[in-house]
């Protein structure tokens, strides 16, 4: 779940979407209700006019990332880390590394599957 989630909130691309939200919409398919209704800040991201200058698109992979610190899975919640590159493709191509932290919870209004309850993307290093 926390890796369809982020490949989805990286999924932007300048040349189809309206603006950097758009990638949250579709990122919020697999998420719980009460995340989905808060105000994304993905629509503030201030890369996205550079992006649009150059058409860029995220070209983004999506790794298991081992958190030593991650709690014991319970019945009803988890919580997965996952490594993201995140390389903007257009003239002035950059790889950007990030982390993102992922709370899981299944069970109550949105169902028995697991959803994204909470996330938290933590910058790991530019290149």
């Amino acid at each position: 779940m926390c890796h369809r989630f982020t490949a989805a909130l990286y999924s932007a691309d300048t040349r189809r979407d309206a603006g950097p939200d758009d990638a949250y919409e579709r990122a919020i398919r697999y998420v719980s209700s009460a995340l989905a209704g808060q105000s994304p800040a993905a629509g503030r991201d201030g890369r996205w006019a550079t992006w649009a200058e150059h058409r860029a698109y995220v070209d983004t992979i999506v790794e298991p990332f081992v958190d030593a610190l991650q709690p014991a899975d319970t019945a009803i919640t988890a919580r997965r880390a996952v490594r993201v590159s995140a390389t903007p493709r257009g003239e002035d191509g950059w790889t950007e590394y990030s982390l993102v932290d992922c709370s899981l919870r299944r069970g109550g209004p949105d169902g028995s599957g697991w959803r994204v309850v909470g996330y938290e993307i933590r910058q790991a290093g530019l290149r």
